[in-house]
């Protein structure tokens, strides 16, 4: 009825000669005044906000029918920085001036039945003001449908080409037609945004799912007024919302708010007609990004001289941490990388020139220019390697950094390929392996942003990989292959096809690292063309007489494509006929391991998984460890949105028992990306060759025959081919190879060589000794921006929005040290073992990390938003003399005490208000989000009309939480002690949320202190004396003591057994040999003293020793640790003897003379004919001090509840009270019977699945058997 009678209205208003479609006047002339406010906090009015306000008065002039100038006047800007009802807006007029200076001439633009087309403007007007424009223009942007009420469609806005809903309302007393728009930002065909830094973050679409991180919503109303030539807008008004939080927004986040209205002030005859002059277009309604790689969002400062500036901050940076890292100057590093963002060519040509003299100020260049990341860097290191005057290993680095931080334009991919083909780039192994492998990560990164992605940024690869097949050539083919697989490029499968066995149209017999380096080429692919991958490695995977390694490979590329249920079902019926136990269980290991993976990524998977390792159980659940492996753990939190996930996959086949391949990987889940982490491989062919299936000879127990058994396998040598690398290790970090190593035969030859002890002055290990006679300084720093990845979006205001992530590293290691050798050396290294070395050094090693999250408007005039800051400084300095005497077996080592304070280890963090300007410094302002000084329950009188408006939290009381602590561990003895300091700043509503665990001030520190002794310590002694010596009196009396109550021990172990009669003279045989020994003096087997030395008076601290009696029967052996000093009788003594096999025990007291406290620990084997092999252990204590008890008390809490869910039945009943003893029977071959008493209750599991290789099974058995029967007497 309400549809019938608008449109009732509708029709009686067009009777009347009006109209409601939305049209501009040429003749007329139309002032609006128009205001925009933008804010950034957590809508908690006790905390703090920024925020921006533009202003300003409009006048629409008519040119034609369809094209209209827009004049601005009045403009002003204002911004806020601190708490809603205590601060206000601050006026800003430089930055108002430098604003309007370029808003003086007209901007014209096409504007037909309320659609705004092209925008122009003088060409000196830069895009950040034609953007405000925008802002402006975006409110003549509506389709008016007057024959509906309600209607959806897409148009564009200055979000982009988005979804609107209108719904209009006709005012029956003024005939104003109310009109709401409502825009789905989240689902634009065409939005306008811009990602950076995120190529190698893959998209998970599955984690969208669960939650976002950004969710915007976007609200227009406008109140159009009929007139005869049409609707003319008086009054309108736009809001826009966003949510953002770093983790899911349905846990708490930062809001930004912007809103903007216009009104009508008058419409008026144009007087005269308006001169433009020449305009360019600046391009539709759409926003429009600027070049933003200088804006660096958590750092502003004035661009000009940009040379002069960087150079004096490097040389201040080099200066500053030459000897140390000094935390307070890394910022200054994000300064130098902006400044040489805004370098030319010439410019860094001109400062390399200047500081390529001096070692240290072309060292802190070469790592920071890596970060320009435009066609500049290309063009300097073009030039370097066309002089060649830097060396390979220098600029290794280098290239390899800008190369995967350069931008992915067509132009800067095409400039890159020439370094492909440099003379200089081949001068090295190393360098020409890095700059292939680095192009090969530039063109993945390209077709990251470019879909579909051209053959021809590729093809470079493709030849290379084509004519090293052609010669023959191994290590060309594996070094294309490997940039094939960082390139990802879906038209390089052909080519890599003609490296696989069994799928290439003309099968070619390559070497199984030729053969390994094309499967794992296509681990990438899977990805981006999930079909040919899985046509291929399923066809690798089936052939059953490929190798092993090969079609384990095939099966994990086949998994990352994530394949459907029905093409697992095809690899598990495939499985179930397999005989290769190699594969089975690295296959039936991998199924188990997704079966309960957590992460969004494999939802899917896991189900798929989960079905076939139930099929596949009855047979292959219990293969044991000595076959092919898959292992992954991994974790996922919603709440988060936050997630990681190791896997460990270990390749071994038939051949031999040592793993051809094993590779170890991290993967990290953060808001909707997966993002791969370092990954490292060995592949080991020809240590595989060298080993076989096994080491004759060889049991494993480190005796005489085991060393005769690697002694004559290591004979074999010399038989192993020169150029077949016996290791080739390899890392990757965010999915792309970067650095891979083959080492042969000769290298370790060359190593033994060069440390044999016949080795003479030719010797790298003689002139390393010579150069540290003469005293040798060295120290390295290294920058690093780990990551900068950064989302720029569109708001309403014309404003962009940025999110930004930068996490920046600086490293460094700074020695001196000298040495001396007495006797000198004089004709070969082994003279060393015949002399003293002493070694007198000092340095630093360390870091500092810092982290930023920036949210908020970044331009090149002004900021305005929240900010995150972390830094961890990690400082580690020493000082220290040593001395190593071979032949005397005597190792000393001297540390000057601690004289002050410092950290070794701090973390401190704040999130910030903050607003900067490039134009008016005095806008610069920092405020922590969370007050420091006020009450935190006091309430805050709102005074201003748009910020602090609270809606979520309105009403809500904080509570604040402030703690603070320091604990630390002093020595009074050595005047040192180590602090563990915190304090945190919260403040927490009734609903808690992850976001608010990180916001607020966050301190905590581990911290080296100097404490107060008696005596004044100068230095800490440390000596490690492995050399024979006499007992003292006082040891052999306590040893004597420590037997006589041992002998005690075991006459009452004797006298309670309740063994059965066989097993009972077992066990008393053993004790005679045990009793038999204990009577025998021990021999010293080495001694250590850690004492604090206070000039000429009597050192204090302890000292240790450790006894060992040589006897065959029995391995027995104490300590004693003593305290040195005045008035102390401390004393801590552990005896511990051994039977072969079959018994141990360990007997621990302490206190004075060590008799106050003790705790004794025994273990033993039996196996009897008709029964089972069996494990016995045993703990019992007869005093110990209260602080251990307590610790005992509260570990017996958490025992119920880890027995339940390991799956262990409890039964009450009470056993020995000072006592806990286990039992483990091997039941079968692959399972065992577990029981463990405590004092109040008993929990016991039958069958428990312990996979083992049963020729282990067997051989245990057998040892046992022996052991235990030899041991009793019987044949």
């Amino acid at each position: 009825m309400r549809d019938i009678l608008l449109c009732c209205l509708v029709a009686l208003a067009t009777c009347q000669h009006v109209k409601y479609d939305l049209k501009l006047n040429p003749h007329k002339t139309y002032e609006y005044k128009y205001s925009g406010d933008m804010e950034f906090g957590l809508g908690i009015s006790n905390l703090a906000q920024s925020a921006v306000r533009i202003s300003c008065n409009i006048k629409i002039f008519g040119l034609s029918a369809e094209t209209f100038l827009l004049q601005v006047s009045d403009f002003a800007f204002e911004e806020f920085n601190g708490f809603p009802g205590k601060n206000n807006f601050k006026a800003s007029p430089k930055l108002s001036q430098h604003i309007e200076a370029q808003l003086v001439k007209p901007f014209m633009f096409s504007y037909a039945s309320g659609h705004v087309g092209d925008i122009r403007a003088s060409a000196e007007i830069s895009d950040t003001v034609v953007n405000i424009i925008r802002g402006i223009l975006g409110f003549f942007q509506v389709t008016l449908k007057t024959t509906q009420r309600i209607y959806e469609l897409e148009e564009a806005n200055i979000h982009g080409k988005c979804q609107s809903t209108y719904a209009t309302e006709l005012d029956k007393e003024t005939n104003d037609m109310k009109i709401t728009q409502v825009v789905d930002l989240t689902t634009c065909r065409e939005k306008a945004e811009m990602y950076s830094g995120m190529a190698t973050a893959v998209l998970d679409k599955v984690s969208k799912q669960r939650g976002q991180s950004v969710i915007s919503t976007m609200k227009y109303v406008h109140i159009v007024k009929p007139t005869e030539e049409g609707g003319l807008i008086t009054k309108a008004h736009g809001l826009e919302r966003q949510q953002f939080s770093p983790f899911n927004v349905k846990g708490g986040t930062f809001k930004m708010q912007a809103m903007k209205e216009i009104v009508l002030l008058s419409v008026s005859d144009t007087a005269r007609p308006v001169t433009l002059g020449p305009v360019e277009n600046k391009g539709s309604l759409v926003h429009k990004f600027v070049d933003a790689e200088a804006n660096i969002p958590i750092m502003m400062q004035n661009l000009n001289n940009p040379i002069q500036k960087a150079t004096e901050l490097i040389k201040e940076m080099a200066e500053m941490n030459k000897d140390q890292i000094n935390s307070s100057t890394t910022e200054n590093a994000i300064k130098v990388y902006q400044l040489l963002r805004v370098v030319s060519y010439e410019g860094l040509e001109a400062m390399w020139k200047q500081l390529a003299g001096n070692s240290e100020h072309r060292r802190w260049f070469l790592d920071m220019i890596i970060e320009i990341n435009d066609g500049k860097i290309l063009n300097f290191l073009e030039t370097r390697f066309q002089k060649e005057d830097v060396s390979p290993s220098e600029v290794l680095p280098t290239f390899m950094v800008a190369i995967n931080h350069l931008q992915v334009t067509p132009e800067l991919v095409e400039k890159t390929k020439t370094f492909l083909n440099m003379s200089f780039s081949k001068s090295s192994t190393y360098l020409y392996h890095t700059v292939v492998l680095s192009y090969g990560s530039l063109v993945y990164k390209y077709c990251a942003y470019h879909t579909p992605c051209p053959v021809n940024v590729v093809q470079p690869l493709l030849d290379m990989a084509l004519e090293s097949l052609r010669n023959g050539n191994e290590a060309d083919m594996v070094l294309a292959l490997k940039a094939l697989g960082n390139a990802g490029h879906p038209g390089s499968i052909k080519t890599i096809m003609r490296f696989l066995p069994g799928v290439s149209a003309n099968p070619v017999d390559l070497p199984p690292r030729v053969q390994n380096a094309a499967m794992q080429s296509m681990r990438l692919i899977a990805a981006r063309d999930p079909q040919s991958v899985q046509e291929i490695t399923i066809s690798v995977f089936l052939q059953k007489n490929l190798p092993s390694e090969i079609r384990m490979l095939a099966f994990m590329i086949l998994f990352d494509t994530k394949p459907s249920m029905g093409l697992v079902s095809t690899v598990i019926a495939h499985l179930q006929e397999e005989k290769d136990f190699q594969v089975v269980s690295f296959a039936f290991s991998y199924l188990r391991s997704f079966a309960r993976s957590k992460t969004p990524e494999n939802i899917f998977l896991s189900t798929a998984c989960n079905v076939a390792m139930k099929i596949l159980a009855p047979r292959f659940g219990r293969l044991s460890y000595h076959y092919s492996k898959a292992i992954r753990m991994d974790w996922f939190n919603d709440d988060f949105l936050m997630g990681t996930a190791t896997e460990l996959y270990m390749l071994k086949s038939v051949e031999s028992f040592i793993p051809s391949e094993i590779t170890m990987k991290g993967k990290l889940f953060f808001i909707g990306r997966i993002l791969q982490l370092l990954e490292f491989g060995i592949h080991a062919d020809g240590i595989k060759d060298l080993f076989g299936t096994s080491i004759p000879g060889f049991k494993g127990d480190l005796s005489f025959s085991d060393f005769q058994a690697l002694s004559s396998l290591f004979e074999k040598w010399g038989n192993l081919p020169h150029n077949k690398p016996l290791l080739t290790a390899f890392t990757r970090a965010s999915g792309q190879e970067w650095f891979y190593t083959d080492i042969s035969k000769d290298f370790i030859q060359n190593i033994i060589k060069a440390v044999s002890p016949s080795a003479g002055k030719e010797s790298p290990l003689w002139a390393m000794i010579e150069n540290l006679h003469q005293g040798v300084s060295w120290h390295s720093t290294k920058n690093f921006l780990t990551f900068e990845i950064r989302y720029f979006q569109s708001t309403t205001l014309g404003l962009p929005l940025e999110i930004s992530k930068y996490y920046h590293v600086l490293n460094g290691i700074y020695v001196n040290a000298k040495a001396t050798v007495n006797p000198p050396l004089r004709e070969h290294i082994g003279e060393l073992l015949a002399s003293e070395i002493s070694l007198e050094t000092d340095g630093f090693i360390g870091y500092t990390k810092d982290f930023w999250v920036f949210y908020g408007i970044n331009t090149e005039l002004f900021q305005c938003g929240c900010e995150l800051k972390s830094k961890i400084p990690v400082a580690i300095p020493w000082k220290f003399a040593a001395k190593l005497n071979v032949k005397a077996k005597k190792f000393e080592l001297d540390v000057p005490s601690c004289k002050k304070e410092f950290d070794l280890l701090s973390v401190s963090s704040n999130v910030y208000a903050i607003t900067r300007s490039s134009i008016d410094t005095a806008l610069n302002k920092i405020t922590p989000i969370m007050p420091t000084g006020m009450d935190f329950n006091d309430q805050v009188t709102q005074t201003d009309p748009v910020v602090g408006k609270s809606e979520s939290n309105k009403g809500q009381k904080p509570n604040m939480w402030n703690p603070k602590s320091r604990t630390c561990a002093n020595s009074n003895i050595y005047g040192v002690g180590l602090c563990v300091e915190s304090e945190l700043r919260r403040q927490y509503y009734h609903e808690e949320y992850p976001l608010y665990y990180f916001l607020g001030y966050t301190r905590l520190a581990l911290t080296i202190v100097p404490v107060n002794t008696i005596k004044a310590v100068d230095n800490i002694h440390f000596e490690v004396n492995a050399g024979p010596s006499p007992l003292p009196l006082t040891t052999r009396q306590l040893l004597k003591t420590l037997n006589s109550l041992s002998k005690e021990d075991i006459q009452q172990d004797r006298v309670s057994s309740g063994s059965v009669s066989s097993a009972r003279g077992s066990q008393d045989s053993r004790q005679d040999f045990v009793i038999e020994d204990l009577d025998l003096t021990p021999e010293t087997v080495f001694n250590i003293k850690v004492y604090a030395m206070s000039g000429d008076q009597k050192p204090e601290g302890y000292d240790a020793a450790i006894y060992y009696t040589p006897e065959p029967n029995i391995k027995n052996a104490q300590m004693i640790l003593s305290e040195i000093g005045e008035d102390t009788n401390w004393k801590m003594c552990v005896n511990t003897f051994a039977v072969r096999r079959i018994e141990a025990k360990a007997n621990i007291r302490w206190g004075a003379e060590c008799q106050s406290y003790e705790i004794s620990l025994r273990g033993s084997t039996l196996h009897l004919p008709g029964s089972k092999p069996t494990l016995k252990t045993r703990l019992d204590w007869n005093k110990i001090p209260e602080t251990m008890a307590e610790f005992g008390r509260r570990i017996k809490t958490y025992i119920p509840g880890m027995a339940l869910l390991l799956g262990f039945t409890r039964q009450n009943q009470r056993n020995a009270k000072h006592e806990i003893s286990a039992s483990v029977v091997a039941t079968s071959v692959d399972s065992i019977d577990v029981k463990i008493k405590l004092p109040e209750y008993t929990i016991y599991s039958h069958s428990l699945p312990v996979p083992l290789p049963p020729e282990t099974f067997l051989v245990l058995q057998q040892a046992i058997s022996n052991t235990t029967m030899d041991s009793s007497g019987q044949a």
